[in-house]
């Protein structure tokens, strides 16, 4: 029921009609906020962002380890191969003598199957030498040393007598992280020594 108003304003209304003005289609299309469906699928995609810049970050973490591995088995490797041809000419008195010096094995005096076991990686071959730091020490060495001839093709066109050394370093589980390979030429005053 309305009452008219007799100072010229509106018509106060019913208490059903003003309860049907608050609850009409039109309020609740205006009404903003997410659906439970907004909801899941923006957390499905902040899930997959997260799980892929985690991945990413694992993945870089991996290979920073690899790739510091490989530089500390390669150093390793340069010292050791440092120390092996570390040797002064004048300490030898024939070609033989000197090639003997790497190509015999460890037990006879030579370096040619020297090894430094993980954990006991040295700054040197002798006992006294400090071992490396623990970085180094998950490595092993091993050396070998063969007599070989290097044939230069023309116009030089001659051979040059020498010694190869191999220094590899490898994993605990025998993966190789790195290997060296140096020919080392017979020196000139040794060449044509004789014993």
């Amino acid at each position: 029921m309305k009452v008219p108003c007799s100072l010229g304003l509106r018509a106060i209304q019913t208490d059903v009609e003003v309860m049907a003005l608050h609850f009409t289609p039109q309020r609740h299309a205006q009404r903003r906020g997410l659906t439970l469906l907004e909801t899941l699928l923006a957390t499905a995609i902040l899930l997959i962002v997260v799980t892929a810049v985690m991945s990413a970050m694992s993945a870089g973490r991996a290979q920073s380890n690899h790739a510091k591995q490989v530089v500390s088995a390669t150093l390793a490797a340069e010292m050791l191969m440092a120390r092996v041809t570390a040797v002064q000419s004048e300490s030898f008195l024939t070609g033989e003598a000197w090639t003997k010096h790497f190509t015999l094995g460890v037990q006879a005096g030579g370096w040619n199957g020297h090894s430094e076991q993980a954990g006991q990686i040295t700054a040197g071959r002798e006992t006294v030498l400090p071992l490396l730091p623990a970085g180094y020490q998950e490595l092993t060495l091993h050396v070998t040393a063969t007599q070989l001839t290097q044939f230069i093709p023309p116009p030089v066109a001659t051979a040059i007598d020498g010694v190869e050394i191999s220094v590899a370093a490898s994993t605990p589980d025998d993966r190789e992280m790195t290997r060296l390979v140096r020919f080392l030429p017979m020196p000139q005053t040794l060449a044509g020594a004789s014993p």
